[in-house]
């Protein structure tokens, strides 16, 4: 069976962004068995926190009978689920084996966005995640995450030079990446449902991932201060 686009283009988003991890394996501070276990919770966390997602946001066609879980499992992945189900295994993962979890934090704030840049491309030749208005939404995605990427690894070389606090590079990643999908959500043309004041479910988890990242820093910069005190 060939590929699909999107999958070729998913797999090898998915294999740049683990092979630079594996390049700042030292940065990150796990041993070679560490790392692949680690990466192997991370896909898990990934796709059980993508799907449940998915599930919860779109309950209404399963009670329907228009999906069914298992039959349809495939069909319809949320990002931000699966970037919550990652963290969330990448905590369990780092305090069961005492590992510094914002450390290796920082390190994903760049291959996550280079990575995904990558699969939107994929996005774009299989007509998936299109946009209204003739706008190639999935390219202009891929080019924002780029730009996070530079950006998250300037922020990651400034932790790494002791001049900003672990966590800052995935804070900034947190903050801009919700911020690019406050910007484009609205010319997505996939009929994506929307709520209150015509902000849809992207939109409104995009703004409280930005409001998290805010409080993140200010209280992070706060404790920093009132140390130095």
């Amino acid at each position: 069976m060939m590929p699909t686009a999107w999958g070729a283009f998913a797999a090898a988003g998915c294999v740049t962004a683990v092979l630079w991890l594996e390049r700042h394996r030292d940065g990150i501070g796990v041993t070679e068995n560490e790392f692949w276990a680690a990466m192997w919770t991370l896909l898990a966390g990934t796709i059980v926190g993508a799907k449940a997602l998915f599930v919860v946001l779109g309950w209404e066609h399963y009670a329907r009978g228009e999906l069914r879980f298992w039959a349809d499992f495939s069909v319809g992945f949320v990002f931000f689920g699966g970037l919550l189900g990652a963290l969330l295994a990448g905590a369990v993962f780092a305090r069961l084996r005492r590992l510094d979890f914002m450390r290796g934090a920082d390190y994903f704030a760049v291959a996550v966005p280079l990575g995904h840049a990558i699969g939107r491309i994929g996005c774009f030749f299989a007509g998936c995640c299109y946009g209204r208005f003739g706008h190639p939404v999935q390219l202009y995605e891929a080019l924002g995450l780029v730009l996070i990427a530079l950006t998250c690894r300037h922020a990651l070389g400034r932790v790494e030079a002791g001049e900003a606090a672990r966590g800052t590079a995935f804070r900034v990643y947190l903050g801009l990446y919700g911020a690019l999908r406050v910007v484009l959500d609205p010319l997505r043309g996939d009929g994506r449902p929307e709520r209150f004041l015509g902000i849809s479910h992207q939109q409104g988890i995009a703004l409280c991932v930005i409001a998290l990242a805010l409080v993140w820093q200010r209280t992070t910069a706060a404790r920093a201060a009132a140390r130095a005190s």
